[in-house]
């Protein structure tokens, strides 16, 4: 039996990663802080953040799959777990042998990206592209699907009669996050994305009303108000006063901002994937 070490094996992506992986016949190893009910992997203990061992098998890896990472917006200390624990679980898969690394980035990821999560996101790739390791980058855009919390959000503002947005021109990709565990799980065997970085969005481009919009129609409410803070005051108002709505936090917008102005089509074609759109989960848009 193959094995595969998994990190955020809790989270959103990991868990998706991990069931995946376990039907395709892999033993996933899930690197977590304490023993979970919610973690379907065999447990290796141990905490990025700290240099104390890790508790768990000693077996042999094919890969790493570097799923854990703070949502944007979520702590004031995002940069050290991206930079630092990437390190960390950088040096331990050396240490033990593995070559092959998969780590999960995030969309907009640069040096100078507007939010601290994007531009840690991109301190944190340096230290995957310069490690020696065969690695793959998987950068994708804000991911829908069960358990994803700014999706939970959304579907609140939709619920309702009226939402308060703020206003954005640049058109959202939502993807799909099984799509984005398949792409994982495939990079473990395709040779041909062995030191490629990927830009990930889904089929359609929507406006973050627009996406509020579509899941009102799939509860029915046919019609949404949506008012719109300002862009110059957005920042402000949703990092001061708190989510409105409540929808976004102010990084989280700041994160919405990067538009995909160029379609990274590379990866549709060396994974062989069609993105799944909303609709799998809401009624398209009329």
């Amino acid at each position: 039996m193959r094995n595969v070490l998994v990190t955020g094996a809790t989270g959103f992506l990991g868990q998706e990663v991990s069931l995946r992986l376990m039907r395709m016949g892999y033993r996933v190893v899930g690197l977590t802080r304490e023993i979970k009910d919610n973690l379907i992997a065999v447990p290796l203990q141990g905490d990025l953040l700290r240099d104390d061992p890790f508790v768990g098998p000693e077996l042999e890896y094919d890969a790493v799959i570097h799923c854990a990472g703070h949502h944007p917006g979520e702590t004031d200390e995002v940069e050290t777990l991206h930079v630092e624990g990437t390190r960390r679980i950088v040096a331990e898969t050396k240490r033990r042998g593995i070559t092959r690394f998969i780590y999960i980035s995030a969309i907009g990821a640069g040096f100078h990206a507007p939010t601290r999560f994007q531009r840690s996101k991109w301190v944190a790739e340096q230290v995957v592209v310069n490690s020696g390791l065969e690695y793959t980058i998987l950068r994708p855009h804000l991911m829908f699907g069960h358990g994803s919390r700014t999706f939970q959000r959304l579907e609140e503002a939709a619920n309702r009669p009226w939402a308060v947005l703020p206003e954005s021109k640049p058109l959202i990709q939502p993807i799909y996050v099984g799509d984005v565990a398949e792409i994982a799980l495939r990079s473990l065997w395709l040779d041909r994305t062995v030191g490629q970085i990927y830009d990930l969005g889904g089929p359609q481009s929507l406006k973050l009303e627009d996406v509020v919009r579509h899941m009102a129609r799939d509860i029915h409410l046919f019609r949404i108000l949506t008012l719109r803070i300002p862009r110059r005051y957005a920042y402000y108002v949703l990092e001061k006063i708190g989510r409105v709505g409540p929808i976004l936090s102010g990084e989280e917008w700041e994160f919405l901002q990067h538009e995909v102005i160029r379609q990274d089509s590379r990866w549709l074609i060396d994974y062989g994937i069609l993105p799944h759109s909303l609709a799998i989960y809401y009624s398209p848009l009329a």
